[in-house]
């Protein structure tokens, strides 16, 4: 997580604290921040140096992390999906609730510069009201080393990969989703799902559509000159990349596989231990060469008099005259914009961008998304809330 973004360094918080069981990345920390370490995570939250704690713990245990934090006093922020169940998420907000504390969703994109200035043009009504947005996502994100119980337990990429693309049709279209109609596509590799092409109809009647694809074939990064997830270049060769991989796996037998995979995977993961350069960097560990602004996918806003989409420097604008650039600034993304927001909600009293309800209504329309499928019916939603006004 540092590694990959070093902004978080230059926040006005001071990282005092980490609980990992591995002992490497604790040793690690210590190097680095000086801080306090624990195998534990309720010795992390009793700890009196500790004010917020990020729990990036695997999602079928942010329920019981966040009821632990918030006993003890602590704000927290939970990254995507907040939970594996709506019960889950409704007693992770309850209990941020009965503390009395802050409770930040980590839906990174959603904090994306593009994203927030796309649904401020919408909301300006500059070029009329929004009349339909269309988002697609085509990557590698299933042959990436997860070991096969991991991936299986967020129903492939639906409650990994779906929060931030319902997150983001969900911020432009302003929050209340009235029902979702989708069917989702195998994957025979992984053994669970592939992807998704997604109705959604707002209560004002806006319809979305949402397609992503995850096995590794089409890159939506070819569409948008090869800029990457998170800005950096994307190298043309990833797809391929991760089939080798596994086709390299195949013939060791399952329990090898897993191992492997799961070592695979530990690259990524601060405090590694011999570190492959090379795997890093091909992989998307690593992020180098000229950022630009992050991507997640292709999304595109139609309205009443134009159109706008993202570009790799900001976004573009269409009417029926002219296409204008709107450049924007590179500001602080993902993790780093998230704990600001959070920094401003404790410290000033602002309103949280998207806080445990909206992550709640996120997570409704992710797991209608695989409902919807296996019962061949639209979904109707009951938990959404409406965009916050900042």
């Amino acid at each position: 997580m540092f590694r990959q973004y070093p902004e978080i360094e230059k926040l006005p918080y001071k990282i005092t604290a980490a609980a990992d069981p591995r002992t490497h990345a604790l040793e690690k920390f210590r190097s680095d921040f000086r801080g306090e370490t624990y195998a534990d995570a309720e010795d992390l939250c009793r700890s009196d140096n500790v004010d917020v704690v990020y729990i990036a713990t695997p999602p079928e245990m942010h329920r019981a992390h966040v009821e632990l934090a918030t006993s003890h006093g602590k704000h927290v922020v939970v990254e995507k999906p907040i939970a594996l169940t709506i019960e889950d998420c409704d007693a992770i907000v309850a209990a941020a609730e009965k503390a009395g504390v802050q409770l930040l969703a980590g839906h990174t994109h959603s904090f994306d510069a593009p994203i927030r200035k796309m649904r401020e043009v919408i909301t300006g009504g500059t070029i009329g009201d929004l009349v339909m947005i269309n988002t697609w996502n085509y990557n590698e994100f299933n042959p990436r080393p997860w070991t096969t119980s991991e991936l299986k337990t967020t129903f492939g990429p639906i409650l990994n990969q779906a929060p931030h693309q319902v997150d983001i049709v969900r911020q432009l279209g302003g929050g209340m989703v009235k029902s979702v109609r989708a069917q989702t596509i195998a994957d025979p590799v992984r053994g669970c799902e592939g992807g998704w092409v997604c109705f959604l109809e707002f209560e004002n009647r806006v319809p979305a559509t949402l397609v992503y694809d995850a096995r590794g074939y089409f890159d939506s990064a070819e569409l948008v000159g090869w800029v990457g997830e998170g800005g950096s270049p994307r190298n043309p060769e990833t797809n391929f990349t991760m089939h080798r991989n596994f086709k390299q796996l195949a013939g060791r037998g399952s329990a090898e596989m897993e191992r492997i995979l799961e070592a695979q995977k530990e690259q990524g993961r601060y405090g590694a231990e011999n570190v492959d350069p090379a795997l890093w960097e091909l992989w998307g560990y690593g992020e180098s060469g000229e950022k630009r602004q992050p991507f997640f996918g292709l999304t595109i806003a139609s309205c009443e008099r134009g159109a706008i989409r993202q570009y790799a420097d900001g976004l573009l604008i269409y009417d029926n005259e002219r296409k204008s650039e709107m450049p924007l600034q590179r500001e602080m993304r993902g993790r780093a914009a998230e704990l600001m927001d959070l920094y401003a909600a404790v410290v000033n009293g602002a309103p949280l961008f998207h806080d445990g309800r909206w992550a709640t209504a996120t997570v409704e329309v992710c797991l209608a998304i695989r409902e919807s499928a296996q019962t061949r019916r639209d979904v109707e939603m009951k938990r959404q809330v409406p965009m916050p006004v900042l």
